[in-house]
């Protein structure tokens, strides 16, 4: 049987910010997660689930507030919340990283996902990762290293990005070759990595089931 707390707790905030009762509607949701906050002390991770969708920058950074608040602080947030904030992810800043420690393999899978983040936000997490991760520099990286990693190999550099092992870098080429708004060093780095004979070899021997794998990589791979 569903607890009361369950039955209060808000799913989500989903009206069309354009109808005459939004206003009062989001009033009344907001009210509502607060008073779940106060009653729902043992089950953080539902705070979290709040934002399976993508969600409002005003609503993300309210709940990303509210559980930095719950926690006391940043540094308290435990990691089965933060493996789990999902688009709350938008409204952590820079500098809320400082006091993070993304060490998990799990939690770095959060912050890996493509939420849209600006620069500033994804060079946060690199250097975090950086630091925290069980000590690994990129040609430790596994493939499921990479595959956790994703988005935030684009805040790494060229050369950190071409001392990544090439067989960890051919299991994980799908993914890899969909990673949005890389710039154009790091791609050419994942570049290097692709024609390397033990990877995929010279380009002009590709099948097009390879060029497809590689996907925005092979855009930056050398024809000759």
């Amino acid at each position: 049987m569903a607890s009361l707390a369950r039955l209060l707790r808000p799913d989500k905030f989903d009206t069309d910010p354009g109808t005459p009762a939004a206003d009062l509607k989001y009033c009344h949701w907001k009210e509502t997660f607060e008073n779940y906050l106060a009653i729902e002390n043992k089950d953080d991770q539902c705070l979290a689930h709040l934002s399976k969708v993508s969600l409002p920058a005003e609503q993300a950074k309210f709940i990303w507030q509210s559980i930095v608040s719950f926690h006391n602080g940043t540094a308290n947030i435990p990691d089965n919340v933060l493996m789990v904030l999902h688009w709350v992810t938008t409204a952590v800043m820079p500098e809320d990283y400082a006091n993070m420690t993304l060490a998990s393999i799990d939690v770095i899978q959060n912050f890996g996902l493509n939420y849209d983040l600006n620069e500033a936000q994804l060079s946060a997490i690199a250097d975090r990762v950086k630091q925290d991760f069980a000590g690994k520099l990129p040609e430790d990286y596994t493939y499921y290293d990479l595959l956790a990693l994703r988005q935030i190999l684009c805040a790494f550099n060229r050369s950190e990005i071409e001392k990544i092992q090439p067989s960890a870098y051919r299991e994980a080429a799908l993914i890899i070759g969909k990673l949005e708004r890389c710039n154009t060093e790091v791609m050419r780095g994942f570049a290097k990595l692709a024609v390397d004979k033990n990877v995929f070899g010279p380009p002009g021997a590709w099948s097009e089931t390879t060029v497809k794998i590689l996907g925005k990589v092979a855009e930056f791979c050398s024809k000759e």
